[in-house]
């Protein structure tokens, strides 16, 4: 048996085929609401993840992975439990619950190497995040396809298997300079689109909109991790057909970070009181741009080794520094107010919200957020009802530290 101590902990049979590996994520967050008398937001300290990761292969061509996580409502669940299948790097074959390949802001890279803090706003409020299905995926023409199909069932976002969601999703991220030696500042550019059609067979209750956290449930830790743009009556459910699709483009080049996404889609909504049913249309972007002060190159978003780390002792590097700016807006049809599924006098169906900050990472495993998000909308919303509080824009300033070894 061979041990390794790097990215986790690793457990390794001498001829390779056998493989344990674990790994840790935690993230911890501070965050500041303005004005400090929001209700239910509530200024203090958070935890959005605490995850361990079971990871690794029984033979070549089977590999496995099993994470549990903590999220921010408190409750301890499977997060991911999937088999995968690795025919040939052009075609493999995961069974169980995993990412579902929606939007390039979901299934590209995972949160631990966000450039800003959490997703964009309709990523946020309306991905697929973690269902349990069959994929078929792989890299082609010299990695510069990736491509993924499958069919999956689970809930629009939440961690228990309930299966009131059944989705047909596809997935293609396109690399076309990727092997070029003519052309090497390109070499990180890229496009692709991906797709979504589903039903939502058994009525769920809606989630609020929310800015700042993506949350599986809304229970008291959960409202209050972030402001609320819109809320749902108590009587409407989500029922019946929901589509949408996503195109995305960026390009890593040097120390630069480019990422940018345009979404559509429609869900559709009944009012059981009045049993007023509807698809309603949703559209939103979000651009992130990030770009290391420090001299790092990125041609992927993963790990970040700097170039001079800071290990808080004499002679000590500065680490690695990345600003970062983020432009994220969200639409919804006024069908949502007119079809009377939300109140149109607390709440706005239009929201603008933009991070300014910067990443340090301290080394390979410790990376630190300094964050300041600003949030704009059509009209105004309902802040704290108790003091008929309304207000067209808030802020917050967001720290979170990050372990993930």
């Amino acid at each position: 048996m061979k041990v390794r101590f790097n990215d986790g902990f690793a457990l390794t049979s001498r001829d390779d085929r056998f493989e344990l590996r674990l790994r840790l994520l935690a993230q911890n967050d501070a965050k500041l609401f303005t004005p400090t008398d929001q209700e239910p937001a509530r200024s203090g300290m958070y935890i959005p993840r605490f995850r361990v990761y079971f990871e690794g292969q029984l033979t070549d061509p089977f590999q496995y992975e099993l994470s549990i996580q903590r999220s921010v409502e408190g409750a301890f669940d499977v997060l991911d439990a999937n088999v995968n299948v690795r025919f040939a790097k052009q075609f493999q074959v995961r069974f169980g619950r995993g990412l579902v390949p929606y939007s390039y802001d979901w299934y590209d890279h995972l949160e631990q190497y966000f450039i800003a803090p959490e997703r964009g706003l309709f990523a946020l409020n309306f991905g697929l995040s973690r269902q349990d299905g069959i994929m078929v995926w792989g890299d082609t023409w010299d990695e510069r396809i990736r491509y993924a199909v499958g069919g999956f069932a689970g809930q629009t976002a939440g961690l228990a298997d309930v299966n009131n969601t059944r989705d047909a999703v596809g997935y293609v991220n396109i690399r076309p300079f990727w092997q070029s030696s003519a052309l090497p500042a390109l070499k990180g550019f890229f496009f692709g689109g991906s797709i979504g059609l589903g039903t939502q067979p058994y009525a769920a209750p809606p989630l609020p909109l929310r800015t700042s956290v993506q949350s599986s449930e809304n229970d008291e830790a959960a409202a209050s991790a972030s402001s609320v743009f819109l809320e749902y009556l108590p009587k409407v459910m989500a029922s019946g057909s929901r589509r949408q699709a996503a195109l995305h483009a960026g390009i890593y080049s040097g120390g630069l970070s480019v990422e940018s996404e345009a979404y559509v889609g429609q869900f559709g909504t009944t009012n059981t009181d009045t049993n007023v049913k509807a698809l309603i249309p949703v559209s939103g972007f979000n651009v992130t741009t990030g770009y290391f002060l420090t001299g790092e190159k990125v041609l992927s978003r993963g790990a970040v080794d700097p170039l001079r780390p800071f290990t808080a002792r004499r002679g000590t590097g500065s680490g690695a520094f990345e600003s970062f700016v983020r432009y994220s807006q969200l639409t919804l049809s006024e069908k949502v107010f007119t079809n009377g599924f939300a109140d149109p006098d607390k709440w706005t169906r239009e929201a603008y919200v933009t991070d300014v900050g910067v990443n340090w990472y301290w080394n390979r495993y410790l990376k630190w957020t300094f964050d300041w998000q600003h949030s704009a909308f059509a009209n105004r919303i309902l802040i704290n009802e108790g003091k008929n509080q309304y207000a067209q824009s808030l802020d917050l300033f967001w720290l979170r530290c990050q372990v993930y070894y």
